[in-house]
């Protein structure tokens, strides 16, 4: 797969015509898939114009969300579904006030050679936001390109990655998952923390998340986890702590039969069912029962 990056100015044109895809792909869903798919019935090179970080980060700071996966597993997925080349724009305040008239102009047309460009049906693109699917279509009636506006629903519910943030942050990683079509990642390195579950006889691995990224709500999970080749069944706790006092929200996993040193290498969770709340117990006996109990049911329901 190719990545155009940087400078898009100075980016060297696509050989050939292709069919273009708009938008931040936070996730890959399944609206996502759908999407490429569509473009792939074309016969023509899929690219996926996005952004390595999201536009509000620079149109309004305050708004912008948490993403669901840094830009290199965007990039990973892209690739293992089919997309020919993506160009990876940073969104800048120059980029920002370049006219949607322009973007189709300078990108789309001169460097991207768009025949066919699909976009969600609230799509808004170009300085202001001014840019529409109305606007785009006209424009592409001008350079040759049809456009296609889509909207995808799974069982009626919109497929959007804003629908899926809030659903990992409210801790519904099984629900989070019908939308992205694999279960919520969250990849990191492996910390040092302060090994109170290695003197109760269940270790954790305390994940340093990276910033900017979703986190799930606080409560305790079953997932699987991975490390280097191997895969680990765990039981992961998010949140304070409380039981200890904790003050700071950590992402803390529990790898099954796992015995050795993770520290500074890398660990990925995929987050399969929320367990139960995080919460204070009366006692470190009770804590322990409640996590001999977490063990139990992650087993019972991923080694079916």
């Amino acid at each position: 797969m190719r990545v155009l990056e940087g400078d898009y100015q100075i980016w060297d044109p696509l050989p050939g015509p292709s069919a273009v895809t708009i938008g931040v792909y936070d996730g890959v869903h399944l609206g996502h898939q759908q999407v490429l798919r569509a473009l792939e019935a074309f016969g023509l090179p899929v690219v996926v114009v996005t952004f390595r970080g999201h536009p509000e980060l620079v149109i309004d700071p305050d708004a912008a969300p948490s993403l669901l996966m840094p830009v290199e597993r965007r990039l990973d997925l892209l690739e293992e579904y089919g997309v020919a080349a993506v160009a990876l724009i940073d969104f800048d305040e120059d980029f920002r006030r370049l006219a949607a008239d322009e973007f189709v102009d300078r990108v789309l047309v001169a460097k991207l050679q768009a025949r066919r460009v699909a976009v969600g049906s609230g799509f808004r693109f170009g300085y202001r936001q001014l840019g529409d699917v109305a606007l785009l279509r006209k424009l592409g009636g001008q350079h040759g390109f049809a456009v296609d506006d889509v909207a995808i629903l799974e069982e009626g519910v919109p497929v959007r990655s804003t629908v899926i943030r809030a659903l990992v942050g409210e801790g519904h990683v099984d629900a989070a998952a019908r939308l992205l079509g694999r279960p919520f990642r969250l990849v990191g390195r492996v910390v040092p923390g302060d090994q109170r579950g290695r003197t109760i006889g269940y270790p954790t691995a305390n994940l340093e998340v990276g910033e900017g990224l979703v986190v799930p709500g606080s409560g305790v999970y079953a997932a699987r986890t991975r490390h280097g080749e191997d895969a680990y069944l765990g039981v992961v706790n998010v949140g304070n702590r409380p039981t200890f006092g904790g003050e700071e929200s950590v992402v803390e996993a529990h790898l099954l039969d796992y015995r050795g040193d993770l520290y500074g290498s890398e660990l990925e969770i995929d987050f399969v069912a929320r367990l139960r709340a995080e919460q204070k117990f009366p006692g470190i006996e009770e804590l322990i029962e409640a996590i001999a109990n977490d063990v139990h049911w992650t087993r019972q329901l991923l080694e079916a």
